[in-house]
């Protein structure tokens, strides 16, 4: 299905323009995992099919192997108390910037004010691996609590863009869902019981 869609880039590169969420260190604990295809790929779909984020949905089990190799990437989780709230993937490049490439809460926790908690959370992982400006992107496809998260952090906007995009259907993710399965599935296939 063929949508236009306005994708706005946002950086934030100061110290002092960062401005995070209130009580954020005290209400969610952050860890970094170890990157992995196929937690990954259920973050992706968990926090981000709702939005549909498709762009790594036609990535096979390889490709994001390939990425996490030939990529600075670091992933994090986001707990409130012992539930899994949201995550955060920054991909670290030259010049000391950050990206985060995925952010988000998954849907039961939108509304609670935990994106501008996990969001400080990033920009703290990002500068404590020393970078200087972090940046992302959010597009008209995104939550609607997006952008003023962003905002309301201290990001600035750099760049504005509009173009049409090949949004799949939502048959379509299915499909590429189960095809990222099965070539999990052939990675590591059901063991016999050999009793």
């Amino acid at each position: 299905m063929l949508v236009k869609v306005k994708t706005i880039y946002l950086e934030l590169k100061g110290e002092d323009e960062f401005r995070p969420k209130t009580g954020y260190r005290e209400r969610l604990e952050v860890k970094e995992v170890e990157n992995d295809a196929y937690l990954n790929f259920i973050l992706l779909a968990g926090v981000g099919l709702p939005w549909r984020w498709y762009s790594r949905f036609k990535w096979t089990i390889r490709d994001w192997d390939e990425y996490f190799t030939s990529n600075r990437v670091k992933t994090y989780l986001g707990f409130e108390g012992k539930k899994l709230a949201g995550y955060y993937e920054l991909e670290f490049t030259e010049k000391r910037n950050a990206e985060i490439k995925f952010f988000g809460v998954f849907p039961y926790y939108m509304g609670r004010g935990l994106g501008g908690m996990l969001l400080s959370h990033a920009v703290e992982s990002a500068r404590k691996n020393n970078a200087e400006r972090v940046w992302l992107h959010t597009c008209s496809n995104d939550s609607d609590a997006a952008l003023g998260n962003y905002l309301a952090r201290g990001f600035r906007i750099f760049r504005e863009e509009e173009k049409f995009e090949n949004v799949p259907e939502n048959s379509e993710l299915v499909r590429l869902t189960a095809e990222f399965f099965a070539g999990y599935i052939k990675r590591y296939p059901p063991q016999q019981n050999q009793r």
